[in-house]
């Protein structure tokens, strides 16, 4: 009898380490984005490039037309509507009323596109992040992203596209 509670206590501890251990590795990684998130490497970006760039130069040439240096969509569900512009006076939320830009942002963020931002001349589209890094597709305005934001991208490799690149930012 003895015997048998010790192998039934046995057969508990066991199922919860082995439980312990998969919730440590499914929360791990959900807080690092990497399960549920993997990340995306430069054969796939170009293939996801060459699906969506229409798309993307529609967006793109939208946000090149204005000056500001900090440009990006407002979070939540209406990504497609409005975008936060700061400049030295502030932040303002401008509606997006080009029905072309705003159709394409929402298919844009239907096919997994996490934001979408300007910084100086380089529009940055968000595609996977975790919380320190993320990667995705960047067009610069005028063919190469400016000197004083490349230390801020860890990787910057040419699409098949001129001024088009796939990047990893930290």
């Amino acid at each position: 009898m003895r015997r048998k509670i010790v192998t039934i206590l046995a057969s508990l501890l066991a199922a919860g380490v082995l439980l312990f251990f998969v919730l440590f590795i499914i929360g791990g990684g959900i807080i690092s984005g990497t399960l549920f998130n993997p990340r995306i490497g430069r054969e796939q970006m170009e293939r996801i490039f060459v699906e969506d760039y229409n798309l993307l130069v529609i967006v793109a040439n939208y946000f090149a037309e204005f000056e500001s240096t900090s440009i990006r969509l407002s979070s939540g569900e209406d990504m497609g509507l409005r975008f936060e512009f700061s400049d030295n006076y502030g932040r303002q939320h401008i509606p997006i009323e080009d029905e072309d830009v705003v159709n394409a942002l929402n298919e844009l963020k239907t096919r997994g596109y996490k934001s979408i931002s300007k910084s100086n001349n380089l529009v940055a589209f968000i595609r996977w992040s975790s919380m320190s890094r993320s990667r995705g597709i960047a067009f610069a305005i005028g063919g190469f992203p400016e000197e004083d934001i490349l230390p801020f991208f860890t990787m910057m490799i040419p699409l098949s596209r001129e001024s088009w690149f796939f990047y990893e930012q930290e």
